[in-house]
């Protein structure tokens, strides 16, 4: 149990709200119990309430989650029907009472003063929404290969969610931490008829009507990133896609976020296919202005190869700072992650037939 009597430095009993984690899971058996545990370690001067939504899953979750709401009355479960991320967040934020509510994605582990930080930027800066910072920590040498590549200034560094050293200020990021409930409720909650960026589109609806989302670079909870090639992919495409989709309808620069996979993915196909078109010109004999403008179209062949040498050189430099194997598996994950990313922010952003639906967004 956690001690409900304030420190001697403690604001007073009055101007301390009562918070509720909320959580939607699924097929999160691996982290759940770390997450929850995370959340009960607060130090917070007010005893935590958690909510969770428990959607269908296949790898023994609902029973984890059962097994931890059976021991402790602070935790309530909902069962969904629903794996839509939207549904099971919006039903666990109607089932919370506290003013403010903090989402907790259950791959991840909170650090002690989470809490206190959340509702102390809350009060300072009255916003109807906090955005923070999150930190990939993996465990196994794959988990560890993507947490490098996230971090690293050639994968996905331009991300403030994850680059220290970003301005404290209002922000356009979609990922929303921290909510006031009163406010969350009279926008209208997420949108459960979007398949993607139903954050985005929350925060938007939140500035619309006059409320503050406010960035706290102090707001940092770790969390373990996707253990598999599959879902890391999965997870991947299908956030470049909404984003694609998103720039393409209203052309919001926060949208984009990444340029260098989109940049990568153009210049690497591009490279193989006008290095071919050479590569055909120069032996079926060209001659002339053919032949010189072959050579340059060849040449282009440099941009897909450089990339190769520049992603063998980092995954070198990851193996001798980590260990061999985190740096033979970063080799694989960064063109994962440049080609996921990329190539889903483009079927996004052209409106591609068909791939809303190549991909369904999975809770990694």
């Amino acid at each position: 149990m956690i001690d409900s009597t304030p420190g001697p430095t403690s604001p007073g009993p009055s101007v301390i709200p009562p918070v509720t984690a909320v959580l939607a899971v699924r097929n999160d058996a691996q982290t759940i119990e770390r997450a929850v545990r995370s959340i009960f370690a607060q130090q917070y001067p007010l005893e935590l309430a958690v909510v969770i939504a428990s959607a269908p899953s296949t790898d023994g979750t609902r029973e984890i989650v059962r097994a931890l709401a059976s021991g402790d009355p602070r935790l309530s479960v909902i069962e969904t029907t629903s794996a839509s991320p939207a549904v099971a967040l919006n039903e666990a934020i109607a089932a919370a009472t506290s003013a403010v509510l903090i989402r907790v994605d259950p791959r991840s582990e909170l650090p002690s003063d989470y809490v206190r930080v959340a509702v102390e930027a809350m009060a300072r800066t009255d916003a109807a929404a906090l955005v923070g910072r999150t930190r990939p920590v993996g465990e196994t040498p794959f988990e560890r290969a993507v947490a490098t590549g996230f971090r690293h200034r050639l994968g996905l560094a331009d991300d403030p969610l994850r680059s220290p050293g970003q301005a404290e200020g209002p922000t356009g990021q979609p990922n929303d931490h921290v909510l006031r409930r009163r406010m969350f409720i009279d926008a209208g909650l997420y949108s459960e008829e979007l398949r993607h960026g139903q954050s985005w589109e929350m925060n938007s609806r939140l500035r619309d009507a006059g409320n503050t989302v406010w960035f706290t670079p102090e707001l940092v909870y770790s969390y373990r990133p996707p253990s598999r090639a599959v879902a890391l992919t999965r997870a991947l495409f299908a956030d470049g896609l909404w984003r694609g989709e998103f720039f393409r309808a209203f052309r919001d620069e926060s949208a984009l976020r990444f340029r260098l996979p989109v940049a990568i993915v153009i210049a690497t196909i591009a490279g193989f296919i006008l290095g071919a078109i050479g590569l055909f010109g120069i032996v079926a004999g060209a001659l002339g202005a053919a032949f010189v403008v072959s050579v340059i179209l060849f040449a282009l062949i440099l941009a897909p190869a450089a990339y190769v040498v520049v992603v063998l050189t980092l995954a070198g430099i990851v193996a001798v700072r980590e260990d061999l194997r985190t740096g033979a598996w970063f080799a694989l994950v960064m063109p994962f992650i440049h080609f996921s990313w990329g190539l889903g922010f483009i079927a996004g952003f052209l409106n591609i037939e068909g791939a809303a639906d190549t991909l369904i967004v999975d809770f990694e």
